[in-house]
């Protein structure tokens, strides 16, 4: 303290740097300090004085200074050679002998107190640590440079992640992203045009070299105020330990509780190169270093996309140089993939062990099935054996008690599922586009009991109604049907068929598409055809030409004089139970084979899990059997 400040309460704080703890000079209570050089700073908020290498400081025993007019020179205390300079005037001394016995000494400090500040001043220890060197449960002071800017939550909290460029394998390891020095802000490489934002800009090096740090306030402050992006900066008094995710270290700031105003973030100079701290320039040259390597690896990643370029516009020209084809080459080339992916899909003739009643079913014979069968189309794992749709549509029985005897009843269903070998030879509807349907997005799509029996989640409300109402929002789902066939029936008898629905899940499963509406995403359309070609062959050609023969018999029957008209014949959608059908959709009848026009359908079978299970009819305690598919998926190649 001086004159200035004689009526407060507080001084001025004195950071003494040497080189060697001997080199301190020794100071007592209430002796007079002349310094000569010092720097003046503002650290943790508060204003204060540090020495550097051409401070000397010179100190005068109290109790040997006279009063004046007399010098005081007789009161200097020894100092080292390198404090000897400049040489303290007679002036300085006179000047000293007043202030000191002028000074009101009320305000300072006791004896006491003083001997118990120097004891802790003598005591100090240093907590600096490289970051490669920082263990959990610790604090440490740091010197780092900030890589990724502050983010500032509205709970007066501040992250930011910060590098000293040395390595600890306790950090997350960073992967070097923005590669192309040119892309200022892209640090994702998704080369946009507009630099991103400055708190999501990230300038770490490689590896496990960046610390995340939380402050709090009034730490925060700091932060906001004083730091940016590749700015250096001190951190003191910083705990690490293990962060939320008990993975990585992290590193945090905290209030002082002891002195609430005391900030432990500040802004180091990188513009006094002369008075710099030696620990920061090691870390400007591990930097540099650092971005010296970087550098080497965005070239070698530019030059090998410069050959990549090249080689690809080679191939480009190669293309470009070949001859146009016309109109009729392209038609008959498209008809050449197509005869081919059809022979390619030509049902095996190789025999395969199938389960009657009177067999039991060989364990895991999806191995046998699938070399026979379509490789394209793949089902999950199951451990039952394969059996046929005839015993599958068997009627049920249950053994029930009645008093001693015992009595078997018919059940309406059981809760079962089944392996097949099975070929696709219809579906429902007809038109591929009502594959899909919509439903309105209700607040309860998320409950569990908010979906049918079937597996779907569409109800008469949600899905009736509003499909034009833009106001509506509407999602879409999967919900078809498909008529299975035995591949290798038993016994060489008629094959049975099935019906079995596929839900919204099933869907996704079997097609690897997302349903939405077919008849305005054409793309999707086109995808889900193409996918469905490799489960049923050429159907979709097989049923447009017996539509287009059963439109021609109608027309003929309603020429016919006393014909009820269209309206009077009208048939089931979906009954392909009579023999007419049975030769149209199979080719197996001797009058279809004779025609030259008659197009058989081609496919491959393919192992097919079937689920059993029952579905109310709307009548009191009435249950029908219904069967879906499960867990098929269809390889797109």
């Amino acid at each position: 303290m001086d004159w200035s400040v004689e009526d407060e309460c507080y001084g001025v704080k004195l950071n003494i740097f040497r080189p060697r703890e001997t080199d301190i000079p020794q100071i007592a209570y209430q002796d007079v300090v002349v310094l000569h050089r010092v720097k003046v700073q503002r650290y943790g908020g508060n204003m204060s004085f540090i020495t550097n290498h051409q401070t000397t400081i010179r100190v005068y025993e109290s109790s040997k200074i006279p009063r004046p007019p007399e010098s005081a020179s007789v009161a200097l205390r020894p100092c080292t050679k390198k404090d000897e300079r400049p040489e303290l005037t007679e002036e300085i001394h006179h000047y000293v002998a007043a202030f000191y016995h002028k000074l009101d000494k009320t305000n300072a400090p006791s004896e006491e107190v003083f001997r118990q500040a120097a004891r802790q001043s003598a005591n100090v220890k240093d907590k600096f640590s490289l970051l490669q060197d920082v263990q959990a449960e610790r604090f440490y002071d740091l010197i780092v440079r900030v890589v990724r800017a502050p983010h500032f939550d509205f709970d007066n909290k501040a992250t930011l992640y910060v590098s000293d460029y040395t390595e600890n394998p306790a950090f997350h390891d960073h992967i070097l992203e923005n590669l192309d020095a040119s892309q200022d802000g892209d640090v994702y490489g998704y080369t946009s045009e507009e630099p991103a934002p400055v708190a999501e800009r990230w300038i770490a090096p490689e590896g496990k070299k960046s610390l995340q740090v939380t402050c709090w306030e009034p730490h925060s402050r700091a932060l906001q105020e004083d730091v940016k992006l590749g700015s250096w900066i001190g951190l003191k008094n910083v705990q690490i330990r293990l962060g939320h995710d008990y993975k990585y270290l992290e590193g945090f700031v905290r209030e002082d509780r002891t002195y609430p105003n005391r900030i432990n973030v500040y802004p180091l100079n990188l513009d006094d190169r002369e008075n710099m701290d030696d620990r920061l320039t090691a870390a400007l040259r591990r930097q540099q270093a650092a971005d010296k390597e970087k550098k080497k690896v965005i070239k070698d990643i530019k030059s090998a996309q410069v050959a990549g370029q090249k080689r690809k516009a080679s191939e480009v020209q190669a293309i470009e140089d070949q001859p146009a084809l016309n109109a009729k080459q392209r038609r008959a080339e498209n008809r050449a993939k197509k005869e081919e992916k059809a022979r390619q899909n030509v049902v095996s003739a190789a025999p395969v062990a199938l389960s009657t009643k009177s067999d039991p079913p060989k364990q895991n014979p999806t191995q046998d099935v699938t070399l026979a069968g379509n490789r394209q189309i793949i089902c999950e794992k199951s451990n039952a054996g394969l059996t046929t749709i005839e015993s599958m549509l068997e009627p049920s029985f249950m053994k029930i008690k009645i008093d001693a005897d015992t009595v078997e009843v018919q059940v309406p269903f059981v809760n079962k599922k089944y392996l097949t070998f099975v070929r696709v030879v219809d579906f429902s509807p007809s038109c591929i586009e009502d594959f899909a349907v919509s439903r309105k997005i209700t607040q309860y799509q998320d409950l569990s009991d908010s979906e049918n029996s079937d597996g779907s989640s569409l109800d008469e409300d949600e899905s009736s109604g509003g499909d034009n109402d833009p106001t509506v929002k509407r999602a879409w789902e999967w919900r078809f049907s498909l008529l299975l066939e035995d591949a290798l029936p038993a016994d060489g008898s008629s094959p049975a068929r099935v019906w079995v629905a596929v839900n919204n899940g099933a869907g996704q499963c079997l097609t690897n598409l997302d349903a939405d509406d077919l008849r305005k995403n054409r793309k999707c359309r086109y995808q889900l055809q193409d996918i469905m070609h490799i489960l049923w062959g050429n159907l979709e050609e097989v049923k447009a030409a017996n539509g287009e023969k059963q439109q021609a018999s109608k027309q003929e029957v309603n020429s016919r004089p006393g014909s009820r008209g269209s309206n009077g014949n009208r048939t089931q959608m979906h009954d392909l139970d009579s023999d007419e059908e049975k030769e149209e959709v199979s080719g197996r009848g001797k009058e279809s084979s004779s025609r030259s026009n008659e197009i058989r359908l081609v496919s491959k079978p393919f192992t097919c899990p079937i689920k059993q299970y029952g579905v109310r009819t709307g009548k009191k305690d009435e249950w029908m059997r219904v069967f879906a598919m499960d867990g098929v998926r269809i390889k797109d190649v």
